[in-house]
């Protein structure tokens, strides 16, 4: 079947806007893999998708949204290593090997990323304030930490929009 220019136009600014590819050819009512070879084809061209979508980013939807996709997909990152961390058969000590290689990743990040950007510096502090108190916790009151496991995400959530 043949598509319009148009379509394909759509479905490209669909995807340099921040869409899926696969959720850009849904909405375009074409094939994931036609989506995909317009791609293909525009980078053989000159025309880099993934290109203008970094560029868009940056200027389209402006820094500040960038930071935060940053922010997101790095705490993303950290909660799902920390998630599959918790459920894996490895060895207790290569279990804690790996949380201190998390959280000096994560201590790198935050002190990088502050210096960029002073309104991440305060998310920082608040998501440092709450590692502290669910490390206390840990140690001196695991049954409060259980109750508040739950809530962690919600809480980091909220911490966000305060502060990032």
């Amino acid at each position: 079947m043949a598509h319009t220019p148009e379509t394909r136009s759509n479905v490209r600014r669909m995807y340099v806007e921040g869409m899926a590819l696969t959720a850009a050819a849904a909405c375009g009512n074409v094939s994931y893999d036609t989506a995909r070879e317009w791609k293909r084809l525009g980078k053989e061209r000159g025309d880099d998708w993934d290109t203008a979508r970094a560029a868009y980013r940056i200027s389209g939807q402006g820094i500040d949204e960038l930071n935060k996709a940053m922010i997101e997909d790095f705490a993303r990152l950290v909660l799902t290593t920390t998630r599959e961390l918790d459920s894996s058969p490895i060895p207790a000590h290569e279990k804690a090997g790996v949380l201190s290689q998390l959280a000096d990743a994560h201590a790198k990040f935050a002190k990088a990323f502050s210096r960029i950007n002073p309104q991440f510096s305060g998310l920082s502090v608040a998501l440092d304030t709450l590692k502290i108190v669910v490390d206390l916790l840990q140690k001196r009151d695991p049954q409060a930490l259980r109750a508040l496991q739950p809530h962690i995400d919600e809480i980091g959530a909220v911490l966000g929009k305060r502060y990032g």
